[in-house]
């Protein structure tokens, strides 16, 4: 009778187990950037045309994944100085954060943020509308910027980008049905 109380109890801890701990192995090859590093830090290139680029900080590793055009999201990774991963950032560079996950020293993930939850109209859907537009956006453009809000009014999309001198366009998208809100500009003095 009491080994089938402990087994009852045992098969409720483990039934009460909803959600599989997620572990990660990935490491930073620090032998091969103690190889390669010039004054702290080592750049390369993949077959792919992919930047990487990798600084050793006083307590990090920290990695920059720039990939090859049409793609437009960056990967950042931050590793302890053992070689463990401890955060991993999917963004859209200098703009907005398109997934976080931190971890601890053993690989476990201890918090992860999907910051594109909220948006029912998603950044590949956003890029398709910006390329039907009647002006020619230049996604890569240092004057073009992508940014994205949650408030109490909604979730949007707010998009500026430059066509002519002095001039900055600006559009409002809804980040739930699509729907451009909003057509603006504002002047800009060039240098």
């Amino acid at each position: 009778m009491i080994k089938y109380c402990l087994l009852l109890v045992v098969f409720q801890i483990s039934s009460c187990q909803t959600k599989p701990i997620e572990m990660t192995t990935e490491t930073f090859d620090i032998e091969k950037f103690e190889k390669n590093k010039v004054d702290g830090e080592y750049y390369f290139t993949l077959e792919d045309s992919t930047t990487v680029r990798q600084i050793e900080s006083e307590n990090e590793y920290i990695e920059y994944i720039m990939p090859s055009k049409p793609n437009l999201l960056e990967i950042y990774k931050q590793y302890y100085k053992s070689g463990e991963i401890q955060r991993y950032i999917i963004s859209f560079p200098k703009d907005f954060l398109v997934l976080k996950k931190n971890y601890d020293k053993t690989g476990k993930l201890i918090e992860e943020i999907d910051y594109d939850k909220p948006f029912k109209f998603t950044f590949e859907q956003l890029v398709a509308l910006l390329k039907k537009e009647k002006d020619t956006i230049d996604l890569y453009d240092k004057f073009t910027s992508i940014t994205r809000g949650v408030v109490k009014e909604g979730i949007f999309w707010e998009v500026e980008y430059k066509i002519q001198k002095n001039r900055v366009e600006e559009i409002t998208i809804d980040g739930i049905t699509g729907e451009i809100l909003e057509r603006n500009f504002h002047l800009h003095l060039d240098n």
